[in-house]
């Protein structure tokens, strides 16, 4: 038992995977076993610490037993989640102390330059559950799909050092560097990439970047700082490439472009 809340119950499993047990009120996170009942009244019966058993469909509680009766399948965030005039709703609600690191991680990994040591940095940054800048990572890797080298470079970084984090957390940022978040994230992605929008867009924009600045105590504007960042970036011309000589050039091919 790694944290016991009114709405979830978070359990680290043998091999090392966290299962979120959640109500269906609570934060479906994208590997969570999903209450088709509101829960438990009177408390999960559990502390962090206590052992349960997880098996053959069914996580037994020493006040009840949840089976599994049917699979549900997360969405991914979409590959092309829009900029342009929908990037400053985003970054005004994004945490202001991470936007400018997060932008410098996805201009870096854009370029295919090394973001181990950046990265380094970020993993376990930060209190609770899910840290700060673990949070921002996750931001990151969703707001990169376009890119999936660059998605695929954070997480290289990211991946070794999951040991400097929460069990919660490392499951997080793995589902991330997928293309899984929860509802709300997913949602707004969705809003980004145009998905349902009508005439009153950016009312839609509004609504949706609030709902995710509001999970958590500060993990839903970290994870905006995040993708502010990812998206600010794609939306940057791309950096030239350096080009180098070991003999003369002919006037004919100065100035030519790759």
């Amino acid at each position: 038992m790694l944290a016991s809340l009114p709405q979830a119950l978070y359990l680290r499993c043998d091999d090392g995977s966290v299962l979120p047990v959640v109500t269906g009120s609570g934060l479906r996170l994208p590997s969570s076993l999903v209450l088709g009942s509101k829960g438990p009244t009177d408390g999960w019966g559990v502390r962090p610490g206590d052992h349960v058993v997880v098996g053959a469909a069914e996580v037994v509680l020493p006040t009840a037993t949840v089976r599994v009766v049917r699979t549900w399948v997360p969405v991914r965030f979409p590959v092309n989640a829009g900029t342009g005039a929908s990037l400053p709703v985003v970054a005004a609600s994004a945490s202001a102390q991470w936007r400018a690191r997060a932008l410098a991680v996805a201009r870096a990994a854009l370029r295919g330059d090394d973001v181990t040591g950046a990265v380094a940095g970020m993993v376990g940054s930060g209190q609770g559950l899910t840290p700060s800048g673990d949070d921002v990572l996750c931001g990151l890797q969703l707001g990169l799909r376009p890119v999936p080298r660059a998605v695929t470079a954070v997480w290289a970084a990211v991946a070794p050092r999951l040991g400097a984090t929460t069990s919660l957390s490392a499951s997080l940022l793995a589902e991330s560097a997928e293309g899984y978040a929860v509802p709300a994230v997913v949602h707004l992605g969705s809003v980004l990439a145009g998905a349902g929008v009508g005439p009153d867009s950016m009312a839609v924009l509004r609504r949706a970047v609030r709902e995710v600045a509001g999970i958590g105590h500060s993990s839903g504007a970290d994870l905006l700082a995040g993708l502010a960042g990812a998206l600010s970036a794609l939306a940057e011309p791309p950096a030239p490439r350096a080009h180098h000589s070991t003999g003369a050039v002919r006037p004919a091919l100065a100035g030519a472009h790759a």
